[in-house]
Formats: C-alpha cells, sequence, structure tokens
C-alpha cells in the first residue's frame, strides 16, 4: 500500500464516527454507537482490501467506501423508526440508499486535511497509472 493510500484509509477511518454523529445531530437513538462502531470496523477492512491492490486495479475510489459504510448507522436508524430526512432529487439521485442524509458527496465535507489527503492518493493513482504501459491485447501481439 503506498504511503498516500495508508494515509488517507487512516484518515477515513478515524473520521467516520465523527461524521456520523455530526450528521445526526443531537438526535439521541439508543444503540447507535454499535452500529458506528461496526461501519468504522467494515470500512478499515474494505479501505485495506481496496487502498492495497495495485492502483490499476482499483475499481471504487475511497469516497465510495466511506459512504458505503454509511448504511450501518443507516440500517440502525431505520430499524428505530427514524423518519428519513428531505433530500434534493439531485442528491437522491446521487446517493439513493442514503436516506438519513449521512454519506459525504465529497472528501471536502470531512474537512480541508482529509480532502487533501483525498487529492494527494488521487494525484499518485493518476501518475502511477500513467505511467504504466498500457496492458497488451491479443492483436498487439501479432
Amino acid at each position: 500500500m503506498s504511503e498516500e493510500s495508508r494515509r488517507l484509509a487512516k484518515a477515513l477511518v478515524e473520521a467516520y464516527p465523527g461524521h456520523v454523529r455530526s450528521r445526526l445531530g443531537e438526535q439521541p437513538v439508543e444503540g447507535l454507537e454499535d452500529a458506528i462502531a461496526e461501519g468504522q470496523a467494515w470500512l478499515a477492512e474494505r479501505l485495506t482490501e481496496l487502498l492495497s491492490q495495485p492502483f490499476d486495479a482499483q475499481r471504487r475510489g475511497p469516497l465510495e467506501v466511506f459512504q458505503e459504510a454509511m448504511r450501518f448507522p443507516t440500517e440502525h436508524l431505520a430499524g428505530a423508526g427514524a423518519e428519513p430526512k428531505p433530500r434534493d432529487p439531485t442528491t437522491e439521485s446521487a446517493l439513493p440508499g442514503d436516506v438519513y442524509d449521512l454519506a459525504p458527496a465529497s472528501s471536502r465535507d470531512l474537512g480541508d486535511e482529509l480532502w487533501a489527503m483525498h487529492l494527494a492518493w488521487g494525484a499518485s493513482k493518476a501518475a502511477a497509472i500513467t505511467a504504466s504501459p498500457p496492458p497488451q491485447s491479443a492483436d498487439d501481439e501479432r
């Protein structure tokens, strides 16, 4: 795993609980902390799995994985009978399962430092991909 990947994964995992809590505000929901812990553990595992792959094998971005981890508190809130939050049509279309408006639209929503790490990771990924030769097809070998 590259240093940029390691730093980004660590920052995303650390940001997860605080981000979820900040999106919910003062809405007390019994058992939510367990759902947050479960989501954070899942996020750490999935980010390690994703970012340990070579850049050109990564089919998702780390922010997508972070957004998917919102399913843990979302499922808990739904089970507790929490009312979904109203969202604009663009947000609903982009993140249809995010009925409680928990997922960040951008890594910038997680703070400038994390956003800068995400940009550094993206630059490293772009540099690595453009530096490697494209895969050869059977036609190229003739």
